[in-house]
């Protein structure tokens, strides 16, 4: 069978293929906005993504940062899926983009595959002990 798009649809660039890794769930509160200056928070203490950064470090304090931020209707673990592209930046976000569309559904998903992906026996804690 034969395409049968015209040239000028054959020439326009593809739109799919740009969503995002991190699902967040409906939020069902009636007035709700991202405030500039609470993305400015997140980004007060950015992950890098080197050796030396620590990834549970980093959960900590991003999960002691959003647990500040509360909206009616709206449940944490939303605003965490929703800032935490913010606290990221250089490799860590070159991570984050790389992650299949659609992958990260739950704050747990995203815990786990940013652990996993940063986690480095040097910054663990227990490996830094002299026995």
């Amino acid at each position: 069978m034969a395409d049968q798009r015209t040239m000028a649809e054959f020439l326009r660039a593809p739109i799919e293929g740009y969503a995002e890794a991190i699902m967040v769930p409906p939020i069902l509160a009636e007035h709700f906005e991202l405030k500039h200056s609470l993305i400015n928070m997140m980004t007060s203490d950015q992950f890098f993504g080197l050796v030396k950064d620590n990834p549970h470090d980093h959960i900590r304090w991003f999960n002691k940062l959003t647990s500040t931020i509360k909206y009616k209707d709206v449940p944490n673990s939303a605003i965490k899926l929703m800032f935490f592209q913010f606290s990221l930046v250089r490799a860590a976000r070159r991570w984050l983009k790389k992650e299949p569309p659609r992958s990260i559904l739950t704050w747990e998903d995203l815990v786990s595959k940013f652990i996993n992906e940063f986690f480095s026996s040097k910054n663990d804690k227990f490996f830094e002990m002299k026995f």
